[in-house]
Order: C-alpha cells, then structure tokens, then sequence
C-alpha cells in the first residue's frame, strides 16, 4: 500500500467512518471512496493550504471556520461510490427483494450531512430587539467594549443571583411579521477575543431567558431551557415517537412542569457536521418541547426549509437565529462573529394545562415565568 493510499483511508476514517457504520458498511463503498480520492491528493493539500493560507495569519494555529478542499472531495467520492451500490451488492452475492427500498435506506444514512447547518442558515434573521425589558441594557452588543461602559456590565450586577421574574407579562416579539407573537425563549452569546495592543482578555456575555410552567421556585443553578434533538424542525412529533398519542400528550401535560423551550443537542446525530468545520453547525439553536408541539399538532412546513412549524391556520412557532457585529481578535487574521443568537418565537397561545394557538395571551397556573440566566463572567 502507497503511502497516498494510506493517507486516503485515514480521510476516509475521519471524515466518513460515522456514516458508514451507521450503513452497516456497505460493501466496497468505503475503498472505493478511498480510491477515488488517491490520486487527488496532492491537488487537495495544495488547494486546504491555499485556503488556510488566505483565512487566517501565518503565526496562527487557528483552525479557519470554512468548508475544505478536502472535505469537498470526500463528499463527492462517497456520494459517487454509493451511486453503484446495487452493482457492488449484485457483486458480493446480496440480492434484495427491494432494491429501491435498499436504496431509500442507503441514501438516509449516507447522505450529505449539511441539514442541519443550511436548515439554520436559512433561519438567520438581522440581529432582533425583542427582549425582557429588564436587559434593555444588553440591547448595545458587547457595551463593555464599544461603549467602554466597564466589566463586569451593569446587566449581569443587576441581575446577580437572579433566577426568576415572576408575575411578569410574556415578552411579546417586536419585529415583523411576528409582531405580538410571544417569545418563548432567547438565547445569546456576546463576546470579545484577547487582544494584545492593547492587553485584554476575553470576555463573554451570556444571556438566556424562556417561559416555564412552575408551581415552585425554580432551581437556582438551572437553565430556563431543555434539551431536545433537532428533528421536531424536520419530522412531524408523531414520527418521532409513536407513542405520543392525544391521550398521552394529556397525561404528560396535566403533570407538565419545567421550560416550553428546548436547546438543540446534535450529540448521537449521525453524520452531523463538525462545530468548527465544514458546513458547521450553529452553537445555539432553539427549539419547542415535543409535548408542546403534540398538543398543538404542530408540523414542519413541506418541505422543511428553514425553522418553522405550522398548524391548520398557518405558521405558529418560529425558530430565528442571528450573528452580530464583527470584533477584531488582535491578530492579522479576519474579523470573527462577535454573538452568535438564537431566539424561538411562538404565535400568541393561552395556556392553563393546555392550549390553543388561537389565543393573544399566555396564562399558566402559577403567574408566567421569564426565567434570566445570571450572564456568564470570564
């Protein structure tokens, strides 16, 4: 074995093992990528370096955050590969009963991986206003630096040990077209980087606030956010899990505590973009609880382009993301993203143990909570 080809297998391994496995390892695929790509080698290192060389500044080790040559030819190898794959299992003795559902699964596994990244490229919106007024004071993005107002800023002194703003009207979205619409939790990230002249360290801001249905004081350490997989932006809640029936979407509901908006966790997805390479992945995307879309028979739009879910009126919640005003990080290099945001919106819903998405208020057994995370201080 050339030294090329071993080099190949290695991008192959690292690039694509996930998706292979998760394909049962599909005979020949995973050679025959390897060999596609072989020959290319030396053109692909040429053109990583070049690109590199123009994102970022000799002396940094910084991995730019851009799509590669070589991921790039990766991607087009495997989807080349996968093209005979009912050649290459007719060659290996495997006959399947149903070569277009063979195929169907093949193509849900190996396909390209950027779903997520275009589905929240495609949500991104100017950066919004709408907020508790209570954080007025973080409508100017990183003041402590622009407005040379001092650190820590006055929002996170305010707000120190502050975890619940109880009896509080729901923050009502101020933008078009989803004005009055009610915000059921924001979440966003202000920072600067180190800088040498003048000598600074990093500093960040984190904010986040959501609605909850609580009878009891919340947990100090918590976050006014769950968690939750992407796929209630893709796939209808019923699909995701069987289970969830009318019936059961009432039993969970009559018992329901805790926050109606859910970050997105990426972990365990297959083939999911790296955060720092490739097509990436957005570092805070929100999304509604599934008990919350069950109830409301909420569903994507068809098809699936961008965070929305609609019931039989018309969109209801509405998932915005957003990147703010660029900073300078002290070295030769471009400027990076300053605040990285995401805010997810529902249409005006009344809510006591259930609701409707008809209704322009929000009411839940105990008053509604807006729930501020103390900003995070480094």
């Amino acid at each position: 074995m050339t030294g090329d080809q071993r080099q190949a297998e290695g991008l192959v391994e690292f690039f694509l093992d996930d998706r292979l496995r998760g394909a049962q390892e599909p005979p020949g695929v995973r050679d025959a990528a390897a060999n596609k790509i072989a020959p290319q080698l030396k053109v692909v290192q040429d053109r990583c370096g070049e690109q590199i060389s123009q994102l970022r500044s000799p002396s940094s080790k910084r991995i730019p955050d851009a799509y590669f040559h070589d991921e790039e030819v990766l991607e087009n190898a495997l989807q080349e590969a996968v093209a005979g794959i009912r050649t290459a299992h007719a060659a290996a003795g495997w006959i399947a009963p149903d070569a277009r559902a063979q195929e169907a699964t093949y193509a849900s596994t190996l396909a390209p991986s950027a779903r997520w990244a275009t589905l929240a490229e495609a949500s991104r919106v100017p950066r919004p206003t709408t907020r508790h007024r209570t954080l007025s004071s973080t409508l100017a993005p990183i003041a402590w630096h622009e407005n040379g107002t001092g650190w820590p800023p006055q929002a996170a002194i305010d707000l120190a040990n502050t975890r619940q703003l109880a009896g509080s009207d729901p923050v009502r979205v101020a933008e078009r077209p989803y004005i009055n619409w009610v915000q059921l939790g924001l979440f966003e990230h202000q920072r600067t980087f180190a800088t040498r002249f003048p000598d600074e360290p990093g500093r960040q801001l984190i904010i986040t606030t959501g609605v909850e249905v609580i009878d009891r004081p919340a947990p100090p350490d918590s976050l006014p956010l769950g968690q939750h997989p992407p796929h209630l932006w893709l796939a209808r809640y019923n699909r995701l899990v069987p289970t969830l029936t009318d019936e059961a979407v009432r039993t969970v509901l009559n018992d329901f505590q805790g926050p109606l908006t859910a970050m997105v966790s990426y972990e365990g997805e297959m083939g999911a973009p790296g955060r720092h390479r490739g097509a990436g992945l957005h570092p805070a995307v929100l999304s509604p609880r599934i008990e919350v879309a069950a109830y409301l028979g909420l569903r994507p739009e068809q098809p699936a382009i961008r965070h929305h879910l609609i019931d039989d009126q018309g969109p209801a919640v509405v998932g915005r993301l957003w990147h703010g005003f660029l900073v300078h990080d002290g070295n030769y290099t471009p400027s990076n993203p300053l605040s990285t945001a995401q805010t997810s919106s529902s249409a005006p819903t009344y809510m006591t143990v259930s609701f409707t998405s008809s209704e322009a208020t929000v009411s839940t057994p105990a008053s509604p909570s807006v729930t501020p995370k103390v900003p995070n201080m480094t």
